[in-house]
C-alpha cells in the first residue's frame, strides 16, 4: 500500500510497522508520568485517555487482524467493518474503543485474584505491560504478513477518507456521514469518561491518611506502644503518611511531649510545659505511602504526659497545636 510508513521489502527494521514504536513509546512515557505522579489535573486525564480507552484495543486488534486488504469490487465500504477481509485504519480505530472497554474488566479480575489493590500504580503498570507486549506480538504478526495486505499507518489516505466519510461535499449519503460522526462522538465520550474515572482518586475524595505504628514480629502494627519509659531513653515508632490528594505533596511532622492539665470544665486540656522531640519533612507522591522511622528521647519527667505527633501539609508553625495541624495523633506515657 503506497504511502504507508514502514512498508517495503528489506530487513525486519524496514518492515517494522510505523505505529508500533509510536504506541510503545507513548505507553512508556504516559504510563511513567501517571504512575510517578508527575502530572495532575487535565493533563493527567489527557494522557490517561488513550492509555485506558484506546491503546489496549488497538494493540489487541493488531494481533487479531494484522492485514488491511485493499477494497475490491463488491466489497462493502471500509466503514462497514468487514472483519473477514481484515481491518482498515478507520475500522481499526473505531473498534479500538469498545475493544479496550471489553479488555479492562480482565485487569480487574486479574488484580483481584492476585490480591493487588485496584489503585493507580498497579493499573497503570498492568495496562502498560499489556499494551507493550501485545504491540510487540502484533508487530511480529504484521512483519510476517505479505506486503500487499499488511496493515500500517496509511498516511496518504487519511485526509482523503476522512473527507469522503464526513464532509457534506462527498458522494457518501448523508445518513452514512451522520452515522460516522455519531460513532466518533460516542467513542470520544466513552474514552473521556474512562480517563476521568481513571485519573480521579478511587473514592472520589482527596485525602491524607496518617498513622502511628510500631515494629512487631511480623511487621508494622498499630499498638505495642510503651506505657512507661525512662527519661533520656530512646523510644522508637513509625509514622506513615498515605497521600491520596491527586498530586504529590510535602508534609512536615512535629513530635512534642506535653505536660497537660485538664480544665475545670473538663472539656479541654491546658499545656503547662512542652518539649519538642523531633521535626522533619516528608515528600510523598500521589498514591504512595511514606514510612518514616522516628526515634525520640523524652526529657520531661512525670505521669500522664502526652506525646503528640502533628502533621502539616506544607510547613509547620513554630508552635504546633491540634487546632492548626492537619492531623494530630498522640500517646499517653509515664516518664520516670
Amino acid at each position: 500500500m503506497s504511502g504507508a510508513i514502514g512498508r517495503g521489502p528489506g530487513s525486519v527494521l524496514d518492515r517494522l510497522p510505523g505505529d508500533a514504536p509510536l504506541v510503545a513509546g507513548y505507553t512508556i512515557i504516559a504510563g511513567g508520568l501517571i504512575a510517578l505522579g508527575g502530572v495532575g489535573g487535565p493533563l493527567r486525564v489527557l494522557l490517561a485517555a488513550p492509555l485506558v480507552g484506546f491503546l489496549p484495543g488497538y494493540a489487541l486488534l493488531s494481533v487479531l487482524f494484522p492485514d488491511d486488504r485493499p477494497v475490491q469490487p463488491g466489497r462493502p465500504p471500509a466503514w462497514r467493518l468487514p472483519l473477514a477481509d481484515g481491518l482498515g485504519w478507520f475500522e481499526r480505530c473505531t473498534l479500538s474503543v469498545p475493544t479496550s472497554i471489553a479488555v479492562l474488566p480482565l485487569f480487574v479480575i486479574v488484580l483481584a485474584v492476585a490480591g493487588v489493590p485496584f489503585t493507580t500504580i498497579p493499573v497503570v503498570l498492568a495496562l502498560s505491560a499489556f499494551v507493550i507486549l501485545v504491540t510487540i506480538a502484533g508487530a511480529v504478526r504484521r512483519i510476517r504478513t505479505p506486503d500487499d495486505s499488511r496493515y500500517d499507518i496509511p498516511v496518504d489516505r487519511w485526509f482523503r477518507e476522512v473527507k469522503s466519510a464526513w464532509l457534506p461535499s462527498s458522494d457518501r449519503p448523508a445518513l452514512d456521514r451522520a452515522l460516522g460522526v455519531l460513532v466518533f462522538v460516542v467513542a470520544l465520550a466513552a474514552v473521556s469518561g474512562l480517563a476521568l474515572g481513571f485519573a480521579a482518586p478511587n473514592d472520589g475524595e482527596s485525602y491524607t491518611e496518617v498513622a502511628l505504628l510500631t515494629q512487631g514480629p511480623d511487621g508494622l502494627v498499630a499498638g505495642n506502644f510503651p506505657d512507661q519509659v525512662a527519661a533520656g531513653t530512646a523510644t522508637d515508632f513509625v509514622v506513615t503518611i498515605d497521600n491520596r490528594l491527586g498530586t504529590a505533596a510535602d508534609y512536615e511532622v512535629v513530635v512534642v511531649l506535653d505536660r497537660v492539665r485538664v480544665q475545670e470544665s473538663g472539656e479541654s486540656l491546658v499545656v503547662l510545659e512542652r518539649s519538642e522531640l523531633s521535626r522533619f519533612g516528608v515528600s510523598v507522591s500521589d498514591g504512595q505511602q511514606a514510612q518514616q522511622d522516628v526515634t525520640v528521647q523524652p526529657n520531661l519527667i512525670g505521669e500522664d504526659l502526652r506525646m503528640s505527633v502533628f502533621v502539616y501539609q506544607g510547613e509547620a508553625p513554630e508552635s504546633p497545636s491540634e487546632n492548626t495541624a492537619d492531623h494530630h495523633l498522640y500517646l499517653w506515657v509515664d516518664v520516670n
